[in-house]
């Protein structure tokens, strides 16, 4: 209760049966060195909500892909006094183990686990990655054995290609104790409850969420400013050299926010972190916490108000980032569409669609739909292009079909009808016909589900 706003406590009874995760972990950094450790134990308490019974389980290691600059053990599982033994697979990206007796429909168990993560730096370059050492920053989302989504009969492990997101995951509840050392600041998802300076030089602060879909944190030589947006706490954390951003990027984040909560739905939590994280990609979405990659940069508002848009497409809206990535990445990309004519800046809007009008057009390839699972995508620029801009330029065109007014009817009615849940592209389609009450077969076939020639004046 204590993270979400007073008028969305109830939403915490709302999902009885969601994973509950508590994490105790002990934090030991050193920035000179680009080394970062771990270690704890994590305990979860899983209740089965498919129609069948299940005869063993899997937890997803993410720390051990290739997108992340670290190596993670864990394990053994111990359920009801009983310690298992779990199996890993060839590259040690998940671990399974056989479950003392068939868990039936409805039923709940207790698991927990001590897990380990080495990591180091730089994570950027090139080839950045999600979670190591980066300007004497600590980043580390998804960093504890995570129970993956089950699909068509089973877990979904597949490795992602090194092109977008990695993680599928749905809604759960965080009660995280965290001990660091005192000298960094620490920022974490949720709201930080209770804190503890102990005598051997570290601090121990524990964080608490409403239902969120993954849980990151953040250590460094920080300054950290606020801000509020209606009700909301906006927290920005930046190293000494990019203080003067901070205001720039609070303000960015507070349009964007305020706008989405009358456009789309409520943010319904009382904190939103923006964690200074250069050469983190352009930056990096999590629930209740996104890392800004450009900070001290001269591009600093786009990616900005893109990751908090990825509060509501992905964070509250779910979706496969795997098999269907446009339905958060396109959202989050016409967001900053949507910022730049709230807060007055129709000229920049226009301009960045037609910018990304033109590269779309100028492919060879510009008939590819959007609506391609992850692997389908031959290049890491294909994967952008048609995901993000020619994603955002559907919903560029979606809007033009149905005006301002339905257009925006619709994004509400789909925040109302799936906040909390994973909604698919074809869930997103019959939504606006509803409210539109109109056919959009064509317009989806077009560009999402077929593809085709798109006219692009």
């Amino acid at each position: 209760e204590a993270a979400m706003l007073p008028a969305y406590v109830e939403d915490v009874y709302s999902l009885p049966n969601a994973t509950q995760y508590a994490i105790d972990i002990r934090v030991s950094f050193d920035p000179a060195r680009l080394q970062a450790a771990i270690e704890g134990e994590v305990h979860i308490y899983f209740t089965n909500q498919l129609q069948i019974p299940l005869h063993e389980i899997t937890l997803m290691l993410w720390p051990n892909e290739e997108q992340y600059e670290s190596e993670m053990d864990a394990g053994p599982v111990t359920i009801a006094g009983q310690q298992i033994a779990p199996s890993f697979d060839a590259e040690r990206l998940f671990l399974s183990f056989p479950l003392p007796e068939p868990l039936a429909p409805g039923s709940s168990l207790t698991m927990s686990l001590p897990f380990s993560i080495q990591a180091s730096g730089p994570i950027g370059g090139w080839r950045p990655q999600r979670l190591g050492i980066t300007e004497g920053v600590f980043i580390a989302p998804s960093f504890y054995p995570l129970v993956p989504r089950f699909i068509e009969g089973n877990w979904q492990t597949e490795d992602p290609p090194y092109r977008g997101d990695t993680t599928n995951s749905d809604t759960a509840f965080y009660d995280v104790r965290i001990t660091s050392p005192a000298e960094f600041e620490l920022a974490a998802s949720g709201v930080e409850i209770e804190r503890q300076e102990n005598d051997d030089g570290t601090r121990t602060q524990r964080f608490v969420t409403g239902p969120m879909r993954d849980f990151a944190f953040g250590i460094g030589p920080f300054q950290r400013r606020t801000r509020t947006a209606g009700n909301v706490t906006l927290v920005g954390w930046v190293l000494p050299a990019h203080s003067g951003d901070n205001d720039r990027m609070l303000r960015a984040a507070a349009t964007q926010l305020l706008a989405l909560e009358r456009l789309v739905g409520p943010y319904p939590y009382q904190e939103l972190d923006l964690v200074d994280a250069p050469e983190a990609f352009g930056g990096l979405e999590y629930p209740g916490l996104v890392y800004i990659g450009t900070v001290g940069t001269s591009w600093l508002i786009e990616p900005t108000v893109h990751e908090v848009a990825h509060q509501w497409f992905y964070g509250l809206l779910g979706n496969d980032q795997l098999v269907e990535p446009w339905l958060d990445e396109a959202f989050a990309t016409y967001g900053e569409i949507i910022y730049y004519e709230q807060a007055g800046y129709v000229g920049l809007a226009t301009s960045l669609l037609d910018n990304w009008r033109a590269q779309v057009r100028g492919h060879s390839l510009n008939a590819t739909p959007i609506g391609l699972p992850l692997a389908d995508f031959g290049t890491e620029w294909q994967y952008t292009l048609f995901v993000y801009l020619k994603g955002a330029l559907f919903l560029e065109e979606l809007r033009q079909q149905l005006g301002d007014d339905a257009f925006y009817d619709v994004l509400r009615a789909y925040y109302d009808a799936y906040h909390y849940g994973f909604p698919s592209g074809e869930d997103f389609q019959q939504l606006a016909e509803q409210v539109c009450s109109c056919d959009l077969d064509d317009l989806f076939d077009l560009w999402v589900f077929e593809g085709g020639p798109v006219l692009l004046p």
